[in-house]
């Protein structure tokens, strides 16, 4: 990857121009730019958890101080053997990479880690909900490379349950999607998750385009997967439907559906 100092070295060539230095800079700008997306869309928020996590607010931000004010400022800044120009591209290039450093962390904090099963859908949580000393599971400690933990959240029972609904309804305790007391190996309530699966006929697929999503799901996975249904996918900002085997509860593919 190429260093400040390299960037500086470049800039301050003789042949240089402010729109060829502040060119350089927007290219530079874009290449570290895609690896941190890459970092983004194919490992900490593989499909579709970025659409769920809503965190659209936070790329536009890194997009818009990761490509814009630094070569912006260059060509204000750039002046051949200007006094002071390694300092002030110095200066730009700390505060762009400070900037760009901060908004990675938080979408690394708030990266999806396990997919929860609670009563009949889905929920997506991130690590740093929970607290982990208290899973009691050791398969729900690590996570598979650019994937999620998948979980399923026994319902507590008799008076547990009373005072569990007690809890959450009077006393601000956090539901079971957030109780990692109460989690268990997905594999170990495959057969209520299964119960718990809708047929695609279901789905609210009201308009031409959801009818046409709904076609091409079955298109493209009825071949290996005869029995398709789905489950939704609990989301504040977008209507979205896990595709799941009804024989196996596995989960297949997901579809932009109002799974409600």
């Amino acid at each position: 990857m190429t260093t400040e100092r390299d960037l500086l070295s470049r800039l301050q060539t003789k042949a240089m121009t402010r729109f060829k230095a502040s060119a350089i800079h927007l290219l530079i700008s874009a290449s570290v730019v895609s690896v941190i997306f890459t970092l983004i869309f194919f490992i900490w928020y593989p499909p579709p958890t970025f659409l769920i996590a809503g965190e659209f607010s936070v790329v536009w931000v890194l997009i818009g101080v990761g490509l814009i004010p630094g070569p912006l400022l260059t060509l204000i800044v750039y002046k051949q053997d200007k006094p002071g120009l390694r300092f002030d591209l110095g200066v730009i290039a700390i505060i762009q990479l400070a900037a760009l450093v901060y908004g990675t962390f938080t979408l690394y904090q708030e990266r999806p880690y396990y997919m929860v099963f609670v009563v009949d859908r889905l929920n997506i949580v991130a690590e740093k909900s929970i607290d982990k000393s208290k899973l009691r599971f050791d398969a729900l400690q690590q996570k598979p490379f650019a994937n999620l933990i998948r979980v399923f959240a026994r319902m507590p029972e008799g008076d547990e349950f009373q005072a569990f609904l007690k809890g959450v309804i009077f006393e601000g305790q956090p539901d079971m999607e957030l109780r990692p007391e109460y989690w268990e190996p997905y594999s170990a309530g495959e057969e209520i998750i299964r119960n718990r699966i809708r047929p695609l006929s279901e789905l609210n697929s009201v308009t031409e385009l959801d009818k046409r999503r709904v076609q091409e799901v079955i298109e493209r996975h009825s071949a290996e997967h005869p029995r398709l249904g789905y489950l939704p996918i609990a989301s504040l900002d977008k209507d979205i439907g896990m595709i799941m085997d009804m024989d196996t509860a596995e989960p297949i593919d997901y579809i932009r559906v109002d799974p409600w």
